[in-house]
């Protein structure tokens, strides 16, 4: 295999478009994201290239904290694919992130994606949870199956924006919960995965998103379309209502789309279905370094 491994450049990013163009039916986020990644202090994007040195595979690296690497957006050229080029790459972002102190590397791969997850299998990454991403529209009057028929049914304790000084609670309350193991003590952030601190949650208070009822906590990010529930605290005995709480602040927010990112647990996956959500599983990978 005359595959070289080297940090990505602006002249590579006409060659990532075109074998990125189809990595899914919907397209890919990849060549969107190329130079906002390159622009990045905190991260770092490596391509393997050919014996002409024309980029043939990318994926990123990124320090989520002092201790925590993240790898993401690996993408090989069809016609180089099951050559051992992707195992190549990631062992050059594990390299780069251990030089910088990390001492875990994560990755996040849908359930359905077998090759990838051979892959990730093959360089020494054990899956160790695994996620719900439940997806709903907001507004539609159409029935759902094992929703409520489409009639939104209010919420009794509606979602207000929380202080950061309910960061400290909000954290001690999920430690001492219930979803913190399923959760292995990480949250959602971007589609990127890290362990959760109070400071996050400060830090959320002070953006303006943490929000607080009487039945928990949700941290939530905003995109041009969609609404996402990014960290969810609650319990089994108030998560329906909840649910409705977070509908209810789509609907006001006007979001299009609700996502909600939630560790698998039964009585969660049970609630997201009654509410209209639909649910689709998400593995994360690590690798300790």
């Amino acid at each position: 295999m005359d595959v070289t491994i080297r940090p990505a450049h602006a002249g590579d990013e006409e060659a990532i478009a075109r074998f990125t163009a189809d990595t899914f039916e919907w397209g890919d986020y990849v060549s969107d994201m190329f130079p906002i990644w390159l622009a990045s202090e905190d991260g770092i994007v490596l391509v393997a290239t050919d014996s002409d040195d024309c980029a043939i595979a990318v994926g990123r690296g990124q320090m989520m904290s002092g201790t925590e690497s993240w790898l993401q957006g690996t993408r090989v050229s069809p016609q180089w694919r099951r050559q051992g080029v992707a195992s190549a790459l990631t062992a050059g972002l594990v390299e780069w992130a251990r030089a910088r102190g990390a001492r875990v590397a994560r990755l996040l791969t849908e359930e359905w994606n077998e090759p990838a997850r051979h892959q990730v299998a093959k360089s020494g990454f054990k899956q160790t949870s695994t996620w719900v991403v439940g997806v709903r529209t907001i507004g539609a009057s159409e029935p759902t199956t094992s929703g409520n028929g489409g009639q939104r049914a209010r919420a009794r304790r509606k979602l207000e924006l929380a202080h950061s000084s309910e960061a400290i609670p909000a954290w001690v309350s999920w430690t001492s919960g219930p979803l913190v193991r399923p959760a292995r003590g990480l949250h959602a952030d971007g589609w990127r995965w890290s362990e959760l601190t109070s400071e996050h949650l400060a830090q959320a208070g002070k953006h303006g998103s943490l929000w607080s009822s009487q039945a928990g906590w949700v941290v939530t990010r905003r995109d041009d379309e969609a609404l996402y529930v990014e960290w969810l605290e609650c319990g089994p005995d108030d998560i329906n209502d909840m649910m409705r709480s977070v509908v209810d602040l789509a609907f006001e927010s006007r979001a299009e789309i609700l996502r909600i990112i939630v560790p698998e647990v039964d009585w969660m996956v049970a609630a997201l279905e009654r509410a209209g959500f639909e649910p689709n599983r998400m593995l994360i990978y690590e690798m300790a370094l």
